[in-house]
């Protein structure tokens, strides 16, 4: 018989049993999500399926460890995912189950019409050391200053757009970018000033108990390699340290050159998850 998953709220009592508290961290994003009051969460009393709806649909799951060796519960929460008739979806998930889950969910999607468009491995990074104060000048230091974009400036506004049209080919944001603009400005953005435009920047936002995300640090093409991206970096480490947090962000893996920023910056690996996005083959 299949297992039921049944709508829980954010206070239910799974989120305090040990395994669970042991890998919060790891997914950060779910405890942003139980704790915001906005998202569906399922649960059959052992795992956690969290739907978000905002900007197209996002599945995150927490599973037990011992859910790979279990391959009637994965069917369980393919057919699951099914049911909720999502058109298409990014599914997060720990790597240790990975491998399982994915080949299970490429079989499952033959009969329920859904095909496997992407799938790759995040680190998760933490910081854990002290502020830097000394933080590091760029190569040239004239006519620049480190601002917090205000949204209701209509200056800054065009700046940070100008900044992010400069970067939406790279970003891949060409068909999605108001879209993706209003998203970080949803967000905490530092921005590096330099001669009246915007050359770096970085992105903070979904906090969950004593971590808070680095979602973002991006510099422009034509002004990399001048230690930009260190400074943003060490900037935004100090100010999420100054708000009582700890800094944590999540990296593609094959992103050589930010895993060497963070590598550089102090910040460690502490655990990794596995990206599948999928999408209705109709």
């Amino acid at each position: 018989m299949a297992t039921i998953f049944e709508k829980i709220s954010g206070d239910d009592e799974i989120f305090n049993n040990k395994e669970y508290i042991n890998d919060s961290l790891t997914f950060n994003a779910i405890e942003s999500a139980r704790k915001d009051g906005s998202y569906n969460i399922y649960s059959d009393h052992k795992n956690v399926v969290i739907l978000t709806a905002k900007r197209g649909p996002k599945v995150w799951l927490w599973t037990s460890s011992a859910i790979k060796d279990d391959t009637n519960k994965l069917i369980d929460i393919c057919r699951f995912l099914r049911d909720c008739k999502i058109p298409r979806a990014e599914i997060y998930l720990k790597q240790d189950v990975s491998s399982s889950f994915s080949d299970l969910y490429a079989l499952t999607t033959l009969e329920i019409n859904y095909i496997v468009k992407d799938e790759f491995s995040l680190a998760v990074y933490t910081y854990t050391g002290e502020k830097v104060t000394d933080i590091p000048a760029s190569e040239t230091e004239k006519d620049e200053e480190i601002i917090k974009i205000d949204k209701n400036n209509p200056e800054h506004v065009r700046l940070i757009t100008d900044f992010y049209s400069s970067l939406k080919e790279e970003f891949r944001w060409t068909d999605k970018f108001e879209r993706k603009l209003a998203e970080y400005l949803e967000n905490d953005i530092y921005a590096l000033l330099k001669n009246g435009r915007i050359v770096a920047d970085s992105v903070i936002g979904g906090t969950a108990d004593k971590y808070l995300r680095i979602k973002s640090i991006a510099v422009l093409s034509d002004e990399r390699k001048k230690g930009y991206g260190y400074m943003m970096c060490i900037h935004t480490v100090n100010e999420i340290i100054d708000r009582g947090f700890i800094p944590v962000l999540y990296t593609h893996i094959g992103n050589a050159s930010a895993v060497a920023l963070w590598g550089k910056s102090g910040f460690n690996v502490k655990d990794k998850l596995y990206l599948l996005k999928i999408e209705n083959n109709d």
